[in-house]
C-alpha cells in the first residue's frame, strides 16, 4: 500500500504525518509527504520520501511581512485581507495541483483539512481518503464544542454539535479556486463548500484523531465514526542533547523546562524578568528553549537558554515543564512524566490548557498578559507537590501503553481492504 500524506501548516501540522509515514515504512508499506519546502530536510532526513507543495505556511510565518501580519506586529485586519487574497490564495490554489501529482499512483491520501482538494482528489483517483486533523476539531458531537468557538465552556448537546459546522464549512472562502481546479484539473462538476468534508463517492470519509483516548474516554459521540488512536510519538532515533546542557542538568537540582516553540511572547524582556526572579525566589534552575519566543539570555545564574533541544530528551529530566498548550508539546509532557503548567497563546492551546486542567493533569493555566511573578512562584512550588507529581505519573504510565502509531496503521490497512 502506498500511502500520501497531504498536509500545510507549521511543525506541528506536519510531524504527526512524518510519524506515522516512518510507522508505515517500518511496517512494510510506501509513504510520501506532500507539505511545504521548509519541511524537506526534516521529511528526507527521516527516510520519508517528499513531495514539494507551493504553499510554505512555515516560510510564510517567518518572514519579515508574515511576521508582521501574522504575529501582531501591526494588527489590521486590511492588510491581513489584502495579504491573504495576494499571497495564500494563490499558493493554495497552485498547492491543489502539487497535491494531485503527489497523489498520483497512490493507493490512499491522509490529509489535514487544511490540504484542500483532497477529498476531490479522492474522488478524481477512485481511491480511499482518511481525514487526520492533529486536534478534534472536525466531527460534530455534543459533549465539547468546536475549540474555536468556545474553548472553556460547554455549551450544551445541541450546541456544542452546532459549533462544529464552521470547520466544515471552512472552506467557503476557496469554494471559487476549488471548483476551478475541479473543473479544469479533475473533469469533474462544481460542488459546495462542505460537500467532501464527511463523504467521498458515496462513502463516509474515516477520521483519525492522533489524541489519547484515555483523554477523552467520556467522549461516546464518535463511536463508529472517529478513530481515535492515542499519541503519535516519532522515534527520535539517536537524537542526543547539547554536552553543555546535558553538562548544566547534571550538575544541580532538576531544572524546570521553559518551552513557546514557534510561539512569540508581546513582552519577552517583561515575562523573562518575571521568570528570573521567581526562579531566584524559589532557587529553582531552568532551561529556557527560546525558540522564536523573544527572549535571550546572557550570563543568567542557574539559566541554561538554547533555542532548540529534543523535547522528549529534555522533559524527562524536568522538574516541571511551561510551554505553550500545542498539541505535540503537550503530549510529549504527559509522556514525559512531569508536572506541567500551560500558557496558553491561540488555536487549539486554550482547549488543551482548559481540558487538561479540568482533568487534574496540570497546574492552573496562566496568560503571558497578566502573569505575576506570585503567580510563577505559586506555580513551582506546586511542582514539588505530591499531588501533581503522582497525578502527573497516573497519565504517562496510561498513555505509554496507547501505541498510537501501530493503532493508525492497522486501523489504515483495515480501511484499505474494505474498500477494496
Amino acid at each position: 500500500m502506498k500511502v500520501t500524506f497531504l498536509t500545510l501548516g507549521t511543525r506541528g501540522d506536519v510531524q504527526p504525518y512524518l510519524a506515522l509515514a516512518k510507522e508505515l515504512i517500518k511496517n512494510g508499506h510506501e509513504a510520501l509527504v506532500c507539505t511545504g519546502r521548509s519541511f524537506k530536510n526534516f521529511i528526507e532526513e527521516n527516510g520519508v520520501e517528499f513531495y514539494e507543495a507551493t504553499a510554505d505556511f512555515m516560510a510564510i510565518l517567518e518572514s519579515e511581512e508574515g511576521r508582521k501580519v501574522f504575529n501582531g506586529g501591526s494588527f489590521n485586519i486590511f492588510k491581513m485581507l489584502k495579504y491573504a487574497k495576494e499571497v495564500i490564495t494563490p499558493a493554495y490554489r497552485k498547492s491543489m495541483s502539487d497535491f494531485l501529482e503527489a497523489s498520483k499512483g497512490s493507493d490512499m491520501i491522509v490529509y489535514h483539512p487544511k490540504a484542500l482538494g483532497a477529498g476531490d482528489i479522492a474522488e478524481y483517483l477512485r481511491i480511499p481518503c482518511i481525514s487526520m486533523p492533529p486536534v478534534p476539531i472536525l466531527f460534530p458531537i455534543s459533549e465539547f464544542p468546536n475549540f474555536v468557538i468556545a474553548s472553556k465552556r460547554n455549551l450544551g448537546p445541541a450546541l456544542n454539535k452546532l459549533t462544529y459546522k464552521a470547520t466544515a464549512l471552512g472552506e467557503s472562502s476557496y469554494m471559487k479556486d476549488i471548483n476551478e481546479f475541479r473543473k479544469n484539473a479533475l473533469k469533474l462538476p462544481k460542488r459546495k463548500s462542505g460537500e467532501r468534508t464527511f463523504k467521498v463517492n458515496g462513502r463516509d470519509i474515516p477520521i483519525i484523531y492522533p489524541i489519547s483516548p484515555y483523554i477523552f474516554k467520556e467522549v461516546e459521540s464518535w463511536k463508529d465514526r472517529v478513530y481515535i488512536s492515542g499519541f503519535f510519538y516519532m522515534d527520535i532515533g539517536e537524537a542526543k542533547l547539547d554536552e553543555k546542557l546535558e553538562d548544566f542538568i547534571e550538575k544541580g537540582r532538576k531544572p524546570i523546562v521553559v518551552s513557546f516553540s514557534s510561539m512569540p511572547l508581546k513582552n519577552p524582556e517583561v515575562f523573562k524578568e518575571k521568570l528570573v526572579k521567581a526562579l531566584r525566589e524559589t532557587e529553582n534552575r531552568a532551561v529556557v528553549l527560546t525558540g522564536t519566543s523573544g527572549m535571550s539570555f546572557e550570563n543568567e545564574e542557574n539559566i541554561f537558554a538554547a533555542e532548540k533541544a529534543p523535547h522528549r530528551l529534555l522533559f524527562m529530566k524536568a522538574k516541571g515543564i511551561i510551554h505553550h498548550g500545542g498539541v505535540g508539546t503537550m503530549s510529549e509532557a504527559l509522556l514525559s512524566g512531569a508536572p506541567q503548567l500551560i500558557m496558553p497563546f491561540t488555536t487549539d492551546q486554550p482547549f488543551w490548557a482548559h481540558m487538561l486542567y479540568s482533568k487534574g493533569y496540570t497546574m492552573k493555566p496562566l496568560k503571558e498578559k497578566n502573569v505575576e511573578i506570585s503567580d510563577l512562584v505559586k506555580a513551582f512550588i506546586e511542582m514539588d507537590n505530591v499531588k501533581y507529581i503522582e497525578k502527573a505519573k497516573d497519565i504517562q504510565s496510561i498513555i505509554i501503553k496507547e501505541n498510537g502509531l501501530q493503532n493508525a496503521v492497522k486501523y489504515m490497512e483495515k480501511v484499505y481492504e474494505l474498500y477494496m
